[in-house]
């Protein structure tokens, strides 16, 4: 079928954009964004996405704020024309390609709306193309971009509106594709097994940067990688494609969790640069997003999930103070930082994402231990 794109010269098969070069169930098109305020108060991420070989696309948002994660998910068929980033009530927009986007639904009968524009203040970094195996199949292969930036704009709850201030919201926006578990398959026989995986972005000065890990059992690495980007003073100064990252060499780190709990309540971390020296940061976090309202390993809202060939939207919400940490679905989280030099002294803010099951031999986790098995009765840690 014939779309819009159809008309440039942005081609990569010989067929309609709109038709995946593979026939892959599990490939998908997507947009995340995340946001956050300096101070943990609030947090909120977007998501579209479209599953061309399933016939679906799919819409999240979700917001904490005030001790409550509210989440509107809708899923419908999926559009004939690949520009239409719309699902329901939610929409990106995309303003100015690699640097303004704009994602907004109007007042609607579930009592959520928002309108928000993010402005890049990094250029839109490559990260390459990551494939991932798991029992000898590829349930990973895709390629992805980021981009770090400001948020403006508003969003309303059931009447209470929340204002977004540029100057103290910040976060960051993803555009990835290719191939991802999905939908209701599985690569393995039970959901799970053991990984590792934490993120840590920090805005530094005049620098944003990203380190991360992907750790075996034994405590090895598969990945212990990240790079530190300018900032730029506007969003029209921005590059398309970042020639002027700072990679580390490597990095270390030491965490300490919420009693009981797998969620990471501070960290340490040592950046070793390629030179011998060396970057000491400390982390503690003020707040934290769960991944499921924006459908991530959610039982009904899962991405790419058919709901019945037909527009259904759904609102859900819950305690921030009383999460049940041993769902499978509330495994993979993101936590608002405050990072401090060595002695004490506050040097900037970001966040931290993880994903930790199973067994992990540095920390003593067991391989019986695939999820945290207690429940979060703590709240935020202070």
């Amino acid at each position: 079928m014939i779309s819009l794109l159809d008309d440039y010269c942005v081609h990569q098969a010989p067929s309609y954009l709109r038709v995946p070069g593979t026939t892959d169930r599990n490939f998908y098109d997507r947009y995340f964004f995340s946001g956050y305020s300096t101070d943990g108060e609030l947090i909120f991420g977007i998501s579209f996405g479209r599953y061309p070989n399933r016939y679906v696309q799919d819409a999240h948002f979700t917001v904490a704020y005030q001790g409550t994660q509210w989440s509107l998910h809708a899923s419908d068929l999926l559009s004939s024309s690949p520009d239409q980033s719309y699902v329901g009530p939610l929409q990106i927009d995309v303003v100015s390609p690699m640097r303004v986007l704009r994602c907004h639904a109007p007042a609607n009968e579930h009592g959520i709306s928002y309108d928000l524009t993010f402005r890049g203040a990094t250029g839109t970094i490559d990260e390459g193309r990551l494939r991932v195996e798991r029992e000898g199949l590829a349930y990973i292969d895709q390629t992805r971009f980021m981009q770090y930036g400001t948020w403006e704009g508003w969003i309303e709850i059931d009447g209470q509106r929340i204002n977004v201030d540029p100057k103290r919201t910040y976060g960051l926006r993803d555009k990835s594709w290719g191939v991802r578990v999905i939908g209701e398959q599985q690569v393995t026989p039970q959901r799970g097994g053991q990984i590792f995986w934490m993120n840590v972005v920090m805005h530094l000065g005049n620098e944003y940067s990203v380190i991360r890990t992907l750790d075996r059992a034994d405590g090895s690495s598969k990945e212990r990688e990240g790079y530190f980007a300018p900032l730029y003073a506007t969003s029209d100064l921005v590059p398309i494609g970042e020639q002027h990252l700072r990679p580390i060499d490597t990095w270390e780190f030491d965490l300490d969790f919420v009693p009981g709990t797998r969620r990471i309540a501070a960290g340490r971390y040592r950046i070793r640069w390629p030179d011998g020296s060396q970057t000491v940061v400390c982390g503690r976090a003020l707040g934290t997003l769960w991944y499921a309202g924006l459908g991530y390993n959610h039982d009904r809202w899962h991405h790419g999930l058919d709901h019945g060939g037909k527009l259904v939207v759904e609102r859900e919400s819950w305690s921030t103070s009383q999460v049940d940490l041993s769902r499978y679905d509330r495994q993979f989280l993101a936590s608002v930082m405050e990072f401090s030099s060595e002695d004490g002294r506050v040097v900037g803010f970001g966040h931290t994402e993880q994903l930790l099951m199973g067994a992990y031999q540095p920390f003593g986790w067991s391989e019986q231990d695939l999820m945290a098995d207690v429940t979060d009765r703590e709240g935020h840690p202070s």
